[in-house]
C-alpha cells in the first residue's frame, strides 16, 4: 500500500485505488478511504482536491491528450479550485432572502474551464450544483425566511434546527432549512455531508433534500454524503427506520403525501448507495456493523448455532439467512469480546466448517452442516 500522506492531490487523483473509490467505491474502499480521512483530517483539502479532479477528469470526453495538455489542463483545474478557497475561518451562517453563493460560482468557473476549447464537458447528467440550488429556490419562494449554513472549515459544525433535532455539518458542507417549519412535513436541504439526530415526531416526517435522493424519517440518526459533482449519494443508518428514493421519482410525489415510511426502507447499520451514471439504489451492510445492544456477552458452551444467529441478529441488527435444519443445531464454544461483526462470523464458520457471504444486506450462511 503506497504511503498517502507523502501525496500530493495530483498523486491522488493518479492512484487506482483512490480512483476506484471516487468513481466505483465499494465496501473496501470506502472503510479504508473514510477511515484515512478521520485518522489523518489534516489532508482534507488534499483529498476533496483530489476527488474533483478524478470526477472532472473522467467526464471528458475520451479523447487523445499529450502529456503537456493533460498536466495544464490539471494546473488550471487546481489554481481555480484554490482562488475559490474562502478566507474566513468561521463557519458562515446567514439568512437568504435570495440565493447567491460563492461555491456555485467556483462550479461555474470549473465548467466553463472545462467546456473551453476542444474538450467539452460530457452531458450526462444535470450538475449537482445547479439542481441543489434550484431546490433552495423553490424552497425560499414558499417560505417566510431560510437559514443557510455553510461549513468553511475543516471542522464538523453543529448545527440546531428548529424543531429540536441537531444536525453535525460536515467540512465544505451546506445545509438550508425554513427559519420555523410549517404545514405537516419538516424539509431540509443538503449539499455535502451531514449527520442527523432528528426529533421523533410520527404526524411530521422530516425530509432531506439533495440534488439527486431524498431520505425521509420519522425520528432517528443517520448520515447523508452528497457532494456536488460526486458519483453516488450515501445514506448510512445509526438508528430508527429511514427511507430514501430518488429526486423528481413517482415515490417521492408518492412520499410528500403521507407520514408512512414506505418503499426502500433501511435499518440500522445498513448503507444505501445511489449510483447516478446508471440511477440504481444498492441496500449493503456496513463494513463494519456496530452493536445495537449494551453489555452483551458473547459467551458460548456447545450453544446450538441457532442460538448464536439469533442473538447476533439481536445485538447487531442484522438479518442471517441459513438452513436451520442443516446448522441450526451445531454445537459451538467459543468467547467473544470486541471484535467486529465479521470477525465473530468468520470464527464461528470456521469452527462449524461453514461460510458467509452479505447479499442485499443480509448475512447468508452455508455449509455442510453437522455430522
Amino acid at each position: 500500500m503506497p504511503d498517502y500522506l507523502q501525496f500530493s492531490a495530483e498523486d491522488f487523483a493518479q492512484d487506482d485505488f483512490f480512483i476506484r473509490w471516487v468513481l466505483l467505491p465499494d465496501a473496501e474502499t470506502e472503510a479504508f478511504w473514510q477511515n484515512w480521512i478521520t485518522t489523518f483530517a489534516f489532508r482534507r483539502d488534499e483529498v476533496e482536491a483530489a476527488r474533483q479532479l478524478v470526477l472532472a477528469l473522467h467526464q471528458l470526453p475520451q479523447v487523445r491528450m499529450a502529456a503537456g495538455e493533460k498536466m495544464a489542463l490539471k494546473q488550471r483545474i487546481f489554481n481555480e479550485i484554490a482562488a475559490q478557497e474562502p478566507a474566513s475561518p468561521e463557519p458562515v451562517v446567514r439568512a437568504m432572502p435570495r440565493v447567491t453563493w460563492q461555491w456555485v460560482a467556483a462550479a461555474v468557473v470549473l465548467l466553463g474551464l472545462l467546456v473551453g476549447g476542444r474538450y467539452g464537458w460530457q452531458a450526462r447528467q444535470t450538475v449537482p450544483a445547479v439542481a441543489y440550488l434550484e431546490l433552495v429556490k423553490a424552497q425560499a419562494q414558499a417560505a417566510d425566511s431560510l437559514r443557510e449554513v455553510t461549513n468553511t472549515t475543516n471542522d464538523t459544525h453543529l448545527v440546531a434546527l428548529p424543531d429540536g433535532s441537531s444536525v453535525l455539518l460536515r467540512p465544505h458542507s451546506q445545509l438550508a432549512f425554513p427559519a420555523r417549519f410549517t404545514g405537516p412535513s419538516r424539509t431540509v436541504y443538503l449539499d455535502g455531508a451531514a449527520f442527523f439526530e432528528v426529533a421523533k415526531n410520527p404526524s411530521r416526517p422530516f425530509f432531506v433534500n439533495t440534488a439527486h435522493l431524498v431520505t425521509k424519517v420519522l425520528g432517528t440518526s443517520f448520515e447523508v454524503q452528497a457532494w456536488s459533482g460526486a458519483a453516488r449519494v450515501m445514506v448510512t443508518v445509526k438508528t430508527g427506520r429511514v427511507s430514501v428514493y430518488p429526486q423528481n421519482s413517482a415515490e417521492a410525489i408518492a412520499q410528500r403525501g403521507t407520514p408512512k415510511l414506505e418503499g426502500f426502507v433501511l435499518v440500522p447499520n445498513q448503507q444505501a448507495t445511489y449510483q447516478l451514471a446508471d440511477q440504481k439504489l444498492l441496500r449493503t451492510l456496513l463494513p463494519q456493523p456496530a452493536l445495537q445492544a449494551e453489555q452483551v456477552a458473547f459467551e458460548y458452551t456447545e450453544t446450538p448455532l441457532a442460538k448464536v444467529f439469533a442473538q447476533l441478529e439481536q445485538a447487531y441488527g442484522v438479518h442471517i439467512v441459513y438452513d436451520e435444519a442443516v446448522l441450526g443445531n451445531c454445537p459451538l464454544t467459543a468467547s467473544f469480546t470486541d471484535e467486529p461483526l465479521f470477525e465473530k462470523l468468520g470464527l464461528i464458520c470456521k469452527a462449524v466448517q461453514a461460510n458467509y457471504e452479505v447479499l442485499d444486506a443480509q448475512i447468508v450462511v452455508t455449509g455442510p452442516g453437522c455430522r
